[in-house]
């Protein structure tokens, strides 16, 4: 066996190195902490000291068993008392190192998982480490097929929505408030919701809109209301709100609409945070589209800091073919969904939140109605 030892300010400056030097099947045997430099012990600088190893006869394979050894780097051995912060330093270079690997030297059926989860725009990081999964559950022969790639992808991708998403915090609020940016379907996804309240869940229902920027939007909402036998009441200032609340004690639960907004912009935030109560048990649910690019979505979220943000509810699931945001608001945020819209009719084109739901979207599964 070849041994080398390096020594490097972080492990991510000695993976390039030892890849270098000893190939990419090469192993981490130890990594610890030493003292370095300095003047009679004064000055010194922490550094890392990696030993790393390599099997000539490993090394002699042929290119394609390089990839599975990726893994070996997540579980060295490590001496030193400061293990927890190495450890995850390590679980980060396993995923630069997935990163790193070059499409043409996964197996065939992970290259199709691959281009499947760019095609729906998963961002990066999270293909690393759902790539990074499969690897060590996909067999790497000439019999994998990609039905077998892509229903262990699905089963990775549940298990990582699982421990990233966070449960609405309760499961009937007394009052929803919606908020989200301008033609994200605001009005139409409220009163879908009305309905499943009201002819599923037997609730008695009030609808407010604070929307009075749009004179369409308030008939919109009036005209749902006389449908759906709900009473609807017009809102323009903190104080009307308040008494519109108290007006509607005897519902189960109150729906408030919002105008969009460019939440990008703060001002508008701002404006939000004086209509509504300073003390009340409102719950905030953010809309987005699932057409908008998610860096907008991100800019948004970044945005409500001083509104505080229950929900997302995503729309517009039938005019897209890429469902990866969802994935990466899930993974980045862990904010709690509770419905995905996805048409025009009210009040049927709402589904309920699961994450096999999610992973049938991005893994290209389209017999959800």
């Amino acid at each position: 066996m070849r041994l080398k030892t390096y020594v490097v300010a972080t492990m991510t400056e000695a993976i390039p190195m030892i890849k270098r030097d000893l190939g990419a099947d090469a192993l981490i045997l130890n990594t610890k902490k030493i003292k370095t430099g300095g003047f009679l012990g004064f000055f010194q600088k922490d550094k890392l000291e990696v030993t790393a190893a390599i099997d000539p006869i490993v090394q002699s394979k042929p290119e394609q068993t390089a990839f599975p050894k990726v893994q070996a780097v997540a579980n060295p051995v490590i001496n030193d008392d400061s293990s927890a912060e190495l450890i995850n330093e390590l679980k980060n270079i396993k995923k630069f190192m997935v990163q790193q690997i070059k499409e043409e030297q996964l197996p065939e059926a992970l290259r199709s998982v691959k281009e499947q989860l760019n095609a729906q725009e998963v961002a990066p990081d999270i293909q690393a480490e759902l790539i990074g999964k499969l690897v060590a559950r996909v067999q790497y022969n000439n019999d994998q097929t990609l039905e077998n790639a892509n229903q262990i992808t699905r089963q990775e991708m549940i298990a990582l929505i699982n421990r990233k998403l966070t449960k609405p915090v309760v499961e009937d609020p007394e009052i929803i408030c919606f908020i989200g940016p301008t033609g994200v379907g605001k009005t139409t996804t409220i009163a879908k919701i009305a309905a499943d309240y009201m002819l599923t869940k037997d609730k008695k229902v009030g609808l407010i809109t604070a929307d009075t920027y749009r004179i369409a939007a308030v008939e919109q909402l009036k005209t749902y209301g006389s449908i759906l036998n709900i009473p609807v009441k017009v809102v323009e200032s903190s104080e009307d709100l308040t008494k519109a609340i108290e007006d509607f004690h005897h519902c189960d639960i109150i729906l408030m609409d919002t105008a969009g907004r460019n939440y990008q912009q703060t001002q508008y935030i701002e404006e939000l945070r004086r209509l509504l109560p300073a003390s009340s048990n409102m719950q905030i649910h953010l809309v987005l589209s699932l057409t908008a690019k998610y860096e907008d979505m991100k800019k948004i979220i970044d945005n409500f800091g001083s509104v505080p943000m229950d929900e997302l509810l995503l729309t517009k699931r039938d005019e897209t073919s890429s469902s990866g945001a969802l994935l990466n608001l899930i993974y980045h945020y862990g904010i709690p969904i509770r419905h995905i819209a996805n048409g025009q009719n009210v009040p049927d084109d709402i589904l309920a939140f699961t994450p096999e739901l999610a992973a049938d979207f991005i893994m290209g599964e389209e017999h959800h109605a």
